[in-house]
């Protein structure tokens, strides 16, 4: 691939960026390599950069976004997938700490819930469905005010068990990624129950089967995939639930390319909540510890996310899944460039790759006595004057760190 070093005052829309004069972490551009879709891109890029690289014709890469105006059709069919909603964003958001006042209850209310959930399930009684979605539509109008209050609990709680910890995880993110698609509340109350109930079916397998560390013998592993049976059965012994939610719950581990279970479904045979879920189900999966399994950053997990586009998920809700996670979501562990350790409090919609942190680590990873509170969007240089930037994202756990411990 052969790139071309122009000024950036000699860029314009539609050209395709492939490097920068500075590296891309310092930059609000979440991946290397990118077409310039609109005056604001443009203008950011002349006031961060002197000079960029761009190529053009073949030796662009293949898969790469195309400008806005070709992703019309694309754009066109998501939004007639979803219908035209109004936004959800408006006058009743809320601070971050305002909310997260409100959410802990909330929270709490929802994780006592699905405990509640699966030992009734085990024990052959039915869910009370009436409690669960009267506290899933609370916890959607949180998620409406200010998703990244319940963002930040569901990460740095600490729960009984990981099965109760990945429910509330998943209908957390779940209803994030609905709210940014503009999905009107029945749809979010929707994804918030199935999260809380998708793999119910679990509690029909053998437990010492999931929670082998081994790799699955293919018998081992045809078992495993009949939870989402399981999970079916149980879940319609109560007539309250939706179909949404039963669908959703059925087709979760569906792939956009045919490759997923139980039915073999592709594409838009899967319906957009069984779409949601099986994102929002992988993501959570490997970026919240259990037993046997080490966790990966939330930086690694989204560029994970992003190779799979078209290929087990739709492209369209892959992007809009990292636009609303980013690669540093709250809770999320973090090393500075200066080798201090913080956690991420909230993000900065303007700006995701600098978001508002709290201290826990000094350069010698040693804890701090009190944890600062610093926003990256404001304090751009450490204290002899360097750049401060977010190295990488960290797995939970590292450097012994407890989430459940910090005084926030």
């Amino acid at each position: 691939m052969t790139a071309k070093r122009i000024p950036t005052s000699q860029l314009e829309i539609g050209m395709y960026v492939s490097r920068l004069d500075r590296p891309w972490r310092e930059t609000p551009f979440l991946f290397q390599g990118f077409y310039v879709q609109d005056q604001e891109e443009l203008d950011t890029l002349n006031k961060l950069c002197k000079d960029v690289f761009i190529v053009t014709g073949s030796d662009i890469p293949r898969g790469t976004q195309k400008p806005i105006d070709d992703q019309a059709a694309d754009t066109s069919e998501l939004r007639a997938i979803l219908g035209q909603q109004p936004s959800h964003k408006g006058e009743h958001e809320k601070p971050f700490v305002e909310e997260l006042s409100s959410a802990k209850k909330y929270h709490g209310d929802i994780s006592r819930l699905a405990h509640e959930a699966w030992e009734s399930l085990q024990k052959g009684e039915a869910v009370n469905l009436e409690t669960m979605q009267e506290s899933v539509s609370v916890m959607t109008e949180s998620v409406l005010r200010n998703p990244d209050a319940f963002v930040w609990l569901s990460r740095v709680k600490k729960y009984d068990s990981y099965t109760y910890a990945h429910a509330v995880n998943v209908s957390v993110w779940a209803t994030v990624l609905g709210k940014r698609l503009l999905l009107p509340q029945e749809k979010l109350e929707a994804l918030a129950l199935g999260g809380l109930l998708l793999d119910v079916g679990n509690i029909r397998l053998p437990k010492k089967l999931l929670e082998k560390r081994e790799r699955l013998s293919n018998d081992e592993w045809d078992t495993v995939k009949t939870h989402v049976i399981h999970s079916i059965a149980l879940i319609q012994r109560s007539r309250e639930v939706s179909q949404s939610v039963i669908d959703m719950v059925a087709t979760h581990h569906e792939r956009y390319d045919g490759s997923g279970y139980p039915k073999g479904l592709e594409g838009d045979e899967i319906p957009l909540l069984g779409q949601i879920a099986g994102i929002v189900d992988a993501y959570v999966s490997v970026t919240f510890p259990r037993a046997g399994h080490n966790a990966v950053p939330s930086d690694f997990a989204t560029n994970v996310l992003f190779k799979q586009r078209n290929k087990y998920f739709k492209a369209d809700l892959v992007d809009e899944f990292i636009g609303s996670v980013g690669l540093y979501p709250p809770g999320s562990l973090v090393e500075l460039n200066t080798g201090q350790v913080a956690i991420v409090v909230t993000q900065n919609s303007q700006w995701r790759l600098r978001p508002r942190l709290m201290l826990i680590l000094d350069r010698n990873k040693k804890p701090f006595d009190t944890y600062p509170i610093i926003d990256l969007m404001k304090e751009t240089e450490d204290e002899v004057g360097n750049p401060l930037s977010i190295r990488a994202g960290i797995r939970d756990g590292e450097y012994a760190i407890d989430l459940s411990k910090l005084p926030f």
